[in-house]
Order: C-alpha cells, then structure tokens, then sequence
C-alpha cells in the first residue's frame, strides 16, 4: 500500500491489492460519498515500467473508452478515468466479487475433478452475451460500429458468487470507429492459446475471430488442459495456423454430443463455417443447457461453485457456505419421442448436421481478410518460451 497512494482523484481509497496482471495492477477500493454512503470498485493502475511506452498507454486508454461505451449486465462497466499527479493512469470499475474462469476450472482440477460441463456452458452463455453487446454496438447514428474483443480467455472471464458472468480486458480490442490503430500491419496481439487461424495467418481480427476463441475457452474448461500445445510457441503457433483440435470426448465422455458440436462449430477453420454471431452461439448453447440435471439453476450453481472453491482457498469463509466444490453429474436426457421439445431440439439437429450455418445478416460482420503480410508476433501472455519470431505467410490461391 505504501508504494501506492491511499486516495486517488480525491474521491476513491485504496483498500487492498487484488491482483497483478501483465501491464497493469487491479485494487480493490472505495467511493465514498454524502451521508456514510460508500461504493466497492476496482481500479487498474497500469504500472510505472509500462507507464513511458506509448503503444502500452494508448491500449490502456482504448480499454476505458471501448469500456465506457459498453454498457450490459455481461461486461464489466467503466465508471471513470483519472489520473494522479505522476502521470499514472487510473480506470475505475465496476468491483465483481467472485473469481475468474481460469482460476475456477484449476481449483476443480487441483481437486482432481472436472468441473461440471453445465457450469461451463452457463458461464460460456454469460460471455457469449456480453460479446455479443460488443459486436453489436451501433454509432448514435444507427450505423454498425463493432468492437472486436481479441483477448477472450478464461482469465477475461468474471464469474461472480451470485452467478453473474463478466467479460473484461478491452484493452486490445478493435473499434470500427476509432481513429487510430493500435497494432502495426501485421502484428498480431492476444494471447496465443486462443489466437483464430485467420489472424495467425495475418488477416484481420474480426466477431468470428472472438467466437473461435470462445470455443477454445470452453474446450480447455472442459478438459483443464491447452487445446493448442506444443513443446515451443513456435509450435504451438504452427498448430492453430493448421488448426489441429484434439478430440474433446476422451477427455470428458460425460459431455452431451450437442455441446461437442457446438464446440467444433466454433472451431472450425473456415471463419464462415462457425457461428455468425455471438448471439447464435449463445442461444445453441442454451438449448444444449436443457440437457442438464432437472431441478438445478445453473447460474445459482455457477456461483455456489465460485463461493465453494473461495471458501476452500481460504478467500472468504461463511459457516452457511458448503465447505466442498459441488459435483453436479450429468444424467441422460429423456429417450426420443418423450416430448416434443426433445424431439425438435435445435441443438440436436445441430449435432446431428455436424456444421453451423452462417445467416446473410450474419455473414456482413465478416471482415475481409489480408492478403500476404509479415506477421510480428507480440503476444500479451507473459510467459512465453520464445522470442517473437517473424513468419510470412503465402500469398492465398486465387
């Protein structure tokens, strides 16, 4: 706490440090206003070595404009910006109790469990919704303006204790309507495990490009392990550009045959090939959430699981809290011919045809593609084992 100052911009008191990402620290702290009125926030303070690199500030700066401008129950809202005395730059944020994707599926596999598949379809519906306001954003005109979210991974992902899911991180996305552009041709950013294979391959990010990394998100919460591994990230990089997808079932053969296709849905390598939007995707995935154990809610599951595996790590302790990580096990769907939702289930027809159809409507969110460019890999994860290393790739066949 020392290191940092108390009160920021006059108004927000720091209460502790949350946690530490790659450019920036998150606090946990405290409006305060008339009459012992008092707001819980998060503030993100990119740190002092990143502080004099313009391309890092520009992307902080994008991340609380792009911020600012989405507001839905499935993103994490921007309150203000602010800046002290330094120059350090403040974003002020909506405080979500609870944890991310990533930590959650590690604290059932720590355990030794999968974590339940209806959990991670509820959490991948939640994200689906927020990406979906984000792509859908329109200018106050009525033209379409999207934002392209490029960094959609478990860590991105906000789950609360009542359930509610959060996207966050917009700091590499990419505006229609911004006014200047915050990679070089041809560089790619984003973490590498869910890059797409058109951006791999230098094209442009694009709604497709957020729903391929959706589908590897849940892919890896499914199974707790990297659907693109390798023993270098060289490899690694080679193996999207092919986009070589491990067989899930193995892994989890609990898994329904729809979830399975809409997975592979959004993994296909052909961008026109997956989903053509988020809200499709969202809505397949809730027909597959059907299939799941009667009687139970998945968001009140969702969050008794986050407050389960919080209590076990010792974050927050409640006697009226369950004291171990739920198992909700799968039980098979009523026999066909039980009932005519069964019968006509949407996400059984899609299981059974194998692909998903991209609509016209949908198609128009497609951006075309780059031609031959000289990729410059610059990835935001911060362990990576190898250096950037520049790539060409061939030109497309005509």
């Amino acid at each position: 706490m020392s290191s940092s100052p108390a009160i920021i911009d006059g108004k927000y008191e720091l209460v502790e440090l949350a946690g530490e990402g790659g450019m920036a620290s998150v606090w946990k702290a405290a409006v305060r206003g008339a009459a012992g009125f008092s707001r819980t926030v998060a503030i993100k303070k990119i740190k002092s070595e990143f502080r004099a690199i313009r391309n890092y500030t520009d992307m902080f700066i994008e991340e609380a404009r792009v911020g600012s401008e989405l507001a839905h129950p499935n993103i994490v809202q921007v309150y203000d910006f602010c800046a002290d005395a330094e120059g350090s730059y403040y974003i002020v944020m909506e405080w979500v109790e609870g944890m991310d994707l990533g930590s959650l599926v590690k604290a059932y596999r720590d355990h030794g469990e999968h974590i339940p598949w209806p959990l991670v379809v509820a959490a991948g519906i939640g994200t689906l919704r927020g990406l979906g306001a984000a792509h859908e954003r329109k200018r106050p005109d009525g033209t379409p303006a999207p934002i392209v979210h490029r960094d959609v991974s478990p860590h991105n992902i906000l789950v609360g204790t009542n359930g509610v899911v959060k996207l966050t991180d917009f700091g590499l996305a990419r505006a229609r309507d911004r006014v200047f552009s915050l990679t070089a041709p041809g560089t790619v950013k984003g973490k590498l495990s869910y890059l797409s294979p058109e951006v791999a391959m230098g094209g442009q990010a694009t709604p497709l490009s957020d729903l391929f990394a959706m589908g590897a998100v849940l892919w890896e919460s499914l199974t707790g392990q990297r659907l693109f591994d390798g023993r270098s990230d060289l490899e690694v990089f080679k193996q999207i550009r092919q986009c070589l997808v491990r067989p899930l079932k193995p892994v989890r053969p609990d898994v329904p045959d729809e979830l399975l296709a809409v997975i592979n849905g959004a993994l296909t390598k052909e961008p026109d090939r997956r989903f053509g939007s988020a809200a499709s995707m969202a809505f397949m995935l809730s027909e597959v959430l059907k299939l799941a154990p009667p009687g139970a809610d998945p968001q009140a599951a969702l969050g008794g699981a986050v407050v389960a595996v919080r209590n076990r790590l010792g974050v927050k302790r409640n006697p009226l809290d369950a004291d171990h990580v739920p198992t909700w096990k799968w039980q098979a769907p009523p026999p066909p011919g039980a009932s005519a939702a069964a019968a006509v289930s949407p996400a059984k027809a899609l299981a059974e045809r194998g692909k998903v159809e991209t609509s016209a409507h949908d198609s128009a969110l497609v951006a075309s593609h780059a031609e031959a460019v000289d990729v410059d890999l610059e990835f935001s994860k911060p362990d990576l084992t190898v250096e950037p290393l520049p790539l060409t790739t061939p030109k497309p066949k005509r």
